[in-house]
């Protein structure tokens, strides 16, 4: 595939020369001289439009990488900071023992059972 693109690029920059070199001697070709200007002009408007698309994708990378990124980071880690920190106090509870808020306040595991066992005694004596 190389070799191919090698020759090719070689019978162009020949045919080039040979060109310039039959302009020089002879004369200019009218023809010729026109299709080498509408190239010229679509060259460089593919160029331009080159460096349009160049600088315009640029600014959006910048603004993805330096203002979207890290804001998005930031909201990643705020979110897991408060599940971290729900998890956290779910597993404090169970190792401290449950607790349950009432109208007073909140009542260790220990002091509800014994709620709950005077309760249930009650409840047989009836």
């Amino acid at each position: 595939m190389t070799t191919i693109i090698f020759f090719v690029s070689l019978f162009a920059i020949l045919a080039m020369l040979g060109s310039k070199i039959f302009e020089i001697k002879v004369r200019e070709i009218v023809t010729v001289a026109n299709f080498c200007k509408k190239g010229d002009a679509k060259i460089h408007r593919t160029v331009e439009k080159g460096i349009f698309l160049w600088n315009r994708y640029r600014k959006i990378a910048r603004i993805f990488v330096f203002e979207f990124l890290p804001a998005y980071a930031y909201e990643l880690s705020v979110k897991l900071k408060d599940r971290i920190a729900k998890k956290y106090y779910e597993m404090g509870d169970k190792f401290r023992g449950r607790r349950v808020l009432r109208d007073n306040g909140s009542v260790s595991a220990f002091l509800q059972r014994i709620s709950e066992d005077t309760t249930d005694t009650q409840h047989h004596k009836v």
